[in-house]
């Protein structure tokens, strides 16, 4: 059992993406994660695509619990008691309207760690708008690099980059937290607003415009040698040898005389200006070898390449494979599914999936009898709908 965590106590009072993620990983370094679910339903995201509520909660238990009621309020009250963390994930206000803002919170449990993710924030002008990952993008200026050159913003991403890089900063963020509180013995009240998460992830590009005065889209959109190149089979391999000794030795490996001895390419800036010719002939080459061809040619050049990896691709992969990124596991009601394991490697022992997702309410009757309630309470709690 991983042990880094270990004897912390996470209540995890969000749904979907954000909250969900960084309480998972919570889970995986060893913490104890309660997940608060209104019932009649739970999260939302156990009624979206199969797999993916599965995939944002293992290493959980699951309590249904309606906090508008007097005695859900009682019983949240004493888990906030006997918890390390409170993690939620709604607009700003929500908690406090419930009767457990921060104050609140600290009259209950003056140790406890509070971490809200919520898209603009708890005390902003926009703290009650909604939002999903695009809008944050869009009002952070990530959109405004996507898409080609010469068009519009393109949200093609294909993952929730501000969501999840807000996971993130949450994670690091309650870590934080708890090495202060060992040192001063006091909470903390640590508020991450995904859009703010979100400007932070352009900070190079902001240094970038104000040191040049004008915009550039994404960083390898100007470069040559440097893009995504179809190959023969229909596949797709990455390529970045804009550096002056990865662009000679590209040549030489596709035999592109005609390219490395073209005074109009003799730099970085200067094969720049001339990305589209350079591309469009680096595009015929690769498209007369099949992907694991240029695979063998271009690793034995020590070239910065890679393969577009489709997701049906990835446990196969040498090296996702060698990572043990990708696992197989037994789930009791949709039987074989992949989980992406924790991606840092220790020294010591690794962060493990311990147990999948959890059915919903699964864990009242066990949480319950540590507080003191009799089955008899639940049966009551289970007849008003408060669990």
């Amino acid at each position: 059992m991983t042990a880094y965590l270990q004897d912390i106590r996470v209540i995890d009072f969000s749904i979907m993406l954000p909250g969900p993620y960084c309480s998972m990983l919570l889970g995986d370094l060893g913490a104890e994660v309660i997940k608060i679910e209104q019932p009649p339903d739970g999260d939302p995201a156990r009624i979206m695509i199969p797999g993916y509520f599965e995939s944002l909660n293992r290493n959980k238990k699951s309590l249904t619990l309606d906090l508008k009621s007097v005695p859900g309020k009682e019983i949240f009250c004493q888990l906030i008691r006997s918890a390390d963390i409170l993690l939620e994930g709604f607009r700003g206000g929500v908690l406090k309207r419930l009767g457990f803002g921060y104050d609140q919170l600290l009259q209950i449990n003056p140790r406890i760690v509070f971490c809200s993710i919520a898209g603009y924030g708890q005390d902003s002008p926009w703290a009650s708008r909604p939002g999903h990952d695009i809008n944050y993008q869009g009002v952070a200026g990530v959109l405004s690099l996507s898409g080609a050159p010469d068009g519009p913003p393109d949200y093609t991403i294909g993952v929730a980059a501000a969501d999840l890089t807000a996971s993130l900063f949450a994670l690091s963020s309650i870590i934080a937290a708890l090495f202060h509180r060992e040192k001063t013995g006091k909470g903390n009240c640590i508020e991450v607003a995904i859009a703010d998460v979100a400007v932070s992830l352009m900070s190079n590009r902001i240094g970038e415009f104000f040191a040049r005065g004008k915009p550039s889209k994404s960083q390898q959109m100007g470069r040559a040698a440097a893009g995504v190149f179809e190959t023969k089979d229909g596949k797709y391999i990455t390529l970045a040898a804009a550096e002056e000794h990865f662009w000679k030795r590209l040549c030489q490996v596709l035999d592109l005389k005609e390219l490395s001895q073209d005074q109009r390419f003799s730099s970085t800036l200067n094969r720049s200006k001339y990305r589209k010719e350079i591309n469009e002939r680096l595009a015929e080459v690769f498209r007369t070898r099949e992907q694991k061809e240029w695979s063998n040619i271009l690793e034995k050049a020590d070239l910065p390449w890679g393969p577009v990896n489709t997701i049906e691709d990835l446990p196969n992969d040498p090296y996702i494979s060698s990572r043990q990124l990708v696992l197989p596991q037994e789930h009791p009601s949709l039987g074989n599914i992949w989980q992406v394991a924790f991606p840092v490697k220790f020294l010591s022992e690794q962060p493990e999936i311990k147990h999948p997702a959890p059915s919903l309410g699964q864990h009242n009757r066990e949480i319950l009898n540590s507080l003191g309630y009799r089955d008899e309470d639940m049966a009551i709690f289970k007849e008003e709908k408060i669990i």
